[in-house]
């Protein structure tokens, strides 16, 4: 790839399917990170600009665009949900050494069977820098976020001697994220066969703010804290010829704290009586990502196990407790570029307290199984893409998976649900690390 000039990424995925009811189909999860057999569709545009400097010294903008499942072909209405999720700027100041200010998600190694990034995933607006040898690798970053949510930001109305009344801000509560990640290639060489392993480290904050109840009187919100550490074993295989994707295994482990335990776009919930998070909601998370491929055909595996505790004094909140996922999904070569495929799942929740409804102890769980004929003219490659897919899905759902539903949902008396459909993914010059 040259070192200047204009580029174009994306990253798609677009399908469409049914029920088998004649209705639209949709994802079974009982844990918080589903496979992705039945997934909206979706699209990011990467468009970035690499020139250089005093002294030859790389700059980079980034701009990502990214639209979501609203197709005019499906609705009949012309209209979009559209979003930047990147919008930085990267500049090196020599070999070694860069740093990047701007919008960005900011992420490591993911579970691709779950989309799920299980160490590092933060959407921050702040800055960042690295230190790159080639064998050790050290990043930090600062940021800030605002949910536009009254545990964050409420604006009022107040009366005004010339315009009658305009609004001002009552609560304005900037959540402050800084993480730093260490990488060290402790064997081979970067091509593989190699390992690694990557320390993270992250602290979140909030101020105390006071916001309006809805009759009128003010609550105040008191200033919270959190903190995750977390540990990544990976190891790779050399890319085998005419595959685009190479064998690796990763290893997670990741423990977080307070605010840390809860997705920084994610509203927290389950909070003490001082209405803070910290120090009582705590997350334990292990997971795995493997890939193994060869010469017609591949092995996709992932996984986790995940221990979640809100900060409430309910000791028996359904809320806390284990849940569990693990996927494979094994393909073989048929002819020319076809694929056959077949996505397995189990996924399981095991909360501590009882059923409100069946007032015993259920354990909700999900079997899932998906055969794929799938088309991939880049080559045979677990990651090789584009593929174009065809796929049918069964999913169980146990007693304790439809005792999720509302009593008056209709789902909770289905055990099978199904999905017939199509879907093409595709991925190219991606900049989302």
């Amino acid at each position: 790839m040259r070192d200047t000039g204009f580029f174009f990424g994306s990253y798609g995925r677009v399908g469409v399917g049914s029920n088998l009811r004649g209705g639209t189909p949709e994802g079974v999860a009982v844990v918080g990170r589903g496979t992705r057999i039945v997934q909206p569709s979706y699209v990011e545009m990467d468009a970035y600009y690499r020139f250089k400097g005093l002294n030859g010294k790389k700059i980079t903008t980034v701009t990502t665009l990214a639209m979501a499942d609203a197709l005019f072909h499906y609705t009949g209405e012309f209209s979009s949900r559209l979003t930047l999720r990147n919008l930085y700027a990267i500049a090196n100041i020599n070999d070694e050494t860069g740093l990047w200010m701007g919008s960005r998600m900011y992420r490591g190694d993911d579970i691709y069977l779950l989309d799920f990034w299980p160490l590092d995933d933060v959407n921050t607006v702040g800055a960042g820098a690295w230190y790159d040898t080639g064998k050790l690798r050290i990043n930090v970053h600062a940021g800030l976020n605002r949910l536009l949510d009254p545990f964050q930001y409420q604006v009022k109305a107040v009366a005004d001697p010339v315009f009658g009344s305009e609004e001002v801000v009552q609560l304005d509560r900037q959540r402050f994220i800084a993480t730093t990640h260490t990488t060290y290639r402790f064997h081979g060489p970067p091509t593989g066969p190699a390992m690694k392993v990557k320390a993270y480290a992250e602290i979140q904050a909030l101020p105390e703010g006071t916001r309006i109840r809805e009759d009128d009187t003010t609550e105040t919100l008191a200033a919270d804290f959190g903190y995750a550490v977390g540990l990544q074993f990976g190891a790779w295989l050399p890319k085998l010829a005419n595959h685009l994707g190479n064998s690796h295994i990763n290893v997670f482990a990741r423990f977080a704290q307070g605010l840390s335990a809860f997705d920084e776009l994610q509203l927290p919930e389950g909070f003490n009586d001082d209405r803070q998070l910290f120090p009582k909601a705590k997350e334990l998370l292990f997971g795995v990502s493997a890939n193994y491929e060869f010469p017609r055909g591949g092995v996709l595996a992932g996984g986790y196990a995940r221990r979640f505790v809100d900060a409430d004094i309910n000791d028996q909140d359904r809320d806390d407790g284990w849940q569990y996922i693990a996927a494979i999904r094994p393909h073989l070569t048929l002819i020319d570029s076809f694929q056959g495929a077949l996505d397995l799942s189990y996924q399981k929740k095991l909360p501590r307290g009882i059923s409100p409804t069946a007032l015993v102890a259920l354990d909700p769980a999900v079997f899932q199984i998906a055969p794929m004929l799938i088309y991939s003219p880049m080559g045979g490659g677990s990651y090789a893409r584009p593929q174009f897919r065809f796929y049918y899905r069964a999913a169980h759902l146990n007693d304790g998976a439809r005792d999720l539903y509302p009593l008056d949902d209709p789902r909770r008396q289905r055990k099978w649900v199904h999905f017939l459909g199509v879907q093409a993914e595709w991925w190219f010059n991606s900049t989302y690390r």
